[in-house]
């Protein structure tokens, strides 16, 4: 069978022609309709219709997100990803989180409402707080230093047993309930502070270096007595006999 070429319209010599071999066919922009066969390439601007006929069509690529924003980096459609690493991020509206946002090295925090902390907030620089309400144990490092108002820090210990090392907290108050008394913390030891007007219910008081205060005797002893002795009752007199004090009593 002899090769068949298509005939075409010349308007120049206003005839049909055979369409050689290996001429293009140009239709401008007229559409092609009811086209039984191509033998070739085909090219157009577009294609549309039925396309399930078509073979040899490449596989469906998923663009990265480079891609996508050459097209436009705006969108007003809503975006729903499993995560999002980024080195960088600005936003110049509002974002709302429905879960939870894990950061590290963020700045300028507005938190409306109750921030959660897993492993501490390292704060360099000066931090004003309205209000704090801390259930478990503060330590600090430098000094506490607050206004003259009426300050609340009980430093309450239920026994003497529960009171920490005098050594390692030296100047330390506290008041142990089953005592009923105060202390502070003083070369090592924890020193008892004598209430005065009040009855003392045990121990001895010590008043300086050379007198003591025997509360369960009774007994005062101190290395010398000075003073008026003209109350003094059972007090011998050198020899035996009398002791007549007109003055002051030196032992």
């Amino acid at each position: 069978m002899a090769d068949r070429y298509p005939l075409v319209y010349n308007p120049s010599a206003n005839q049909l022609q055979e369409l050689q071999s290996g001429d293009s066919l140009d239709v401008g922009n007229s559409s092609l309709k009811n086209v039984a066969s191509v033998v070739g390439v085909l090219t157009a601007t577009g294609f549309s219709g039925d396309g399930s006929a078509l073979t040899n069509l490449p596989a469906g690529a998923t663009p990265n997100l480079d891609a996508v924003t050459t097209q436009g980096n705006t969108t007003s459609n809503s975006i729903s990803v499993g995560g999002i690493t980024a080195a960088t991020a600005a936003f110049s509206g509002s974002i709302s989180v429905g879960g939870t946002i894990t950061y590290e090295d963020v700045t300028n925090v507005d938190s409306q409402g109750i921030g959660t902390f897993r492993q501490g907030i390292n704060v360099v620089g000066h931090s004003e707080l309205d209000n704090i309400n801390v259930s478990g144990v503060s330590t600090f490092s430098g000094r506490i230093v607050a206004s003259a108002t009426n300050n609340t820090i009980p430093f309450l210990y239920n026994n003497l047993s529960d009171l920490p090392l005098a050594s390692s907290y030296h100047g330390a108050f506290a008041h142990v309930h089953s005592e009923g008394k105060a202390y502070f913390a003083h070369a090592g030891a924890w020193v008892e502070l004598v209430s005065v007007g009040a009855a003392v219910t045990s121990g001895n008081v010590l008043v300086g270096t050379g007198i003591t205060m025997y509360t369960n005797a009774g007994i005062v002893s101190a290395t010398a007595f000075h003073g008026d002795g003209s109350q003094l009752t059972g007090v011998a007199a050198a020899g035996g006999g009398a002791l007549d004090i007109t003055s002051s009593l030196f032992i």
